[in-house]
């Protein structure tokens, strides 16, 4: 659209394009499509000069929010030897000193670089040497490249300078709310926000991201300890970032600031943007929903990343990966050993409720003509009240089926507690047929 002064509200068209680009970053956000490098390196490098920022000299490609996180606190640590890492943190470090090898002699200048390979394998083979007291060339070669890891490390430490990202984002977004100020009404900024970027926030961060980054601290180790956030979220900041792009594209100028932090959300994932390195991370490859948008997956992990790290939910509940691959088969006791409330209902979800209810200890709370009620006391959580009901209608083999349905605590009788699924009250339930 052309640009615009003043804009009252939205205007039919523009009610018609608000659809639009919701549907757009919604896609964005949720997409597991491959990540385009290229472009997500360009916008990043845009999102810098728009924060005042220098473009950094490296970018490091990890594949999940929790390989960057891990190369995150790889940085802020003084870990000199990889050998004090778990495998997967391993993996990150290796990840990381392979992709900047290639650089260190532009990096550093080719005659400080060739005098750092020599004095590294002068060490690796002395270290071999008074190990075995033999060069064994094998060997040799491993510990050099251990020490140009440990080299790489260091020199990413030395020069990497502060995370930037509170700065990025508060110096682009004051930008563009200085520059459109006074150009779009509160009736229509807030019909925006409503209709926009509620929408977007919650099915990509409330449903999705919220849930990774629970996951994402999951620190072992040496390298576990408090979580620090200054991190952008890429595809997943596509709730607030898509009312930005909605007002340039209904004429409002002003927004070129965030135009690169836009690009990056709409090209790749999670990010730690420092002073002098950017470590940035693919999208998922895989994202599985139930009907009400909530991450479940039944087979397999709800959220996957190209290195395997991943989330397991139930429903929108975040569970350990043993809840939905059952390794061993499920058994009341287990069920019952389960210190988390909420994992715990998952299982018994799983386990099936009647099932479950006929191998614990159930007292039978009421009876009448629609239905029994009964009660199990929980440990831990709140007991569990279910109502058995019959279908009046036989099956095709003449067989009643039942249904065991699960109702709140504070219900007292049967009818009570049917009505309740029905959303009415043990007065309104006054059924002709029950079905």
């Amino acid at each position: 659209m052309s640009s615009t002064e003043w804009v009252e509200r939205l205007s039919p068209d523009d009610l018609t394009l608000l659809d639009e680009v919701r549907a757009e970053w919604l896609k964005a956000g949720l997409s597991t499509e491959a990540t385009d490098r290229d472009q997500a390196e360009a916008a990043m490098r845009e999102a810098y000069a728009s924060a005042g920022l220098k473009a950094p000299q490296i970018n490091i490609w990890l594949r999940s929010p929790w390989a960057g996180n891990t190369a995150m606190k790889l940085l802020q640590h003084d870990i000199e030897w990889p050998w004090e890492l778990n495998e997967a943190q391993l993996n990150v470090w290796d990840a990381v000193w392979k992709q900047v090898l290639p650089r260190m002699e532009q990096l550093v200048g080719a005659e400080e670089w060739q005098a750092v390979r020599k004095r590294v394998r002068q060490q690796a083979t002395q270290k071999i040497m008074e190990r075995h007291g033999v060069v064994i060339d094998k060997q040799v070669k491993e510990a050099f490249a251990e020490g140009l890891g440990v080299y790489v490390w260091r020199y990413l430490r030395r020069v990497s300078g502060p995370l930037m990202y509170g700065r990025m984002r508060s110096t682009c977004e004051e930008k563009v709310r200085a520059n459109i100020e006074g150009k779009l009404s509160a009736i229509a900024a807030d019909q925006a926000y409503h209709e926009l970027v509620q929408a977007v926030h919650q099915q990509v961060w409330s449903f999705v991201a919220e849930t990774v980054r629970q996951q994402v601290p999951s620190m072992a180790g040496i390298l576990a300890g408090p979580q620090k956030w200054d991190n952008g979220y890429g595809q997943h900041d596509a709730g607030w970032l898509s009312y930005y792009d909605f007002v340039r594209r209904i004429g409002v100028e002003g927004t070129q600031p965030l135009h690169g932090l836009q690009g990056v959300a709409r090209n790749s994932g999670w990010f730690w943007p420092y002073e002098k390195i950017c470590i940035m991370t693919d999208r998922p490859i895989g994202l599985e929903r139930d009907n009400r948008r909530r991450l479940h997956g039944e087979s397999g992990m709800a959220v996957r990343f190209g290195d395997d790290w991943g989330v397991f939910a139930w429903h929108g509940v975040l569970v350990p990966g043993y809840v939905v691959l059952l390794p061993e088969p499920l058994t009341f006791d287990l069920i019952e050993a389960e210190p988390n409330v909420e994992v715990r209902r998952v299982l018994i979800e799983r386990f099936g409720l009647d099932k479950y209810l006929r191998e614990g200890r159930v007292a039978k709370m009421h009876e009448d003509q629609c239905g029994i009620l009964y009660r199990m006391q929980s440990k831990e959580d709140e007991p569990i009240l279910v109502v058995r009901v019959a279908n009046s209608t036989p099956e095709p083999d003449g067989t009643i089926k039942e249904y065991f349905l699960r109702v709140p605590p504070t219900m007292q009788r049967a009818r009570q507690a049917v009505a309740w699924t029905f959303g009415l009250t043990e007065e309104e339930y006054q059924p002709l047929v029950e079905t």
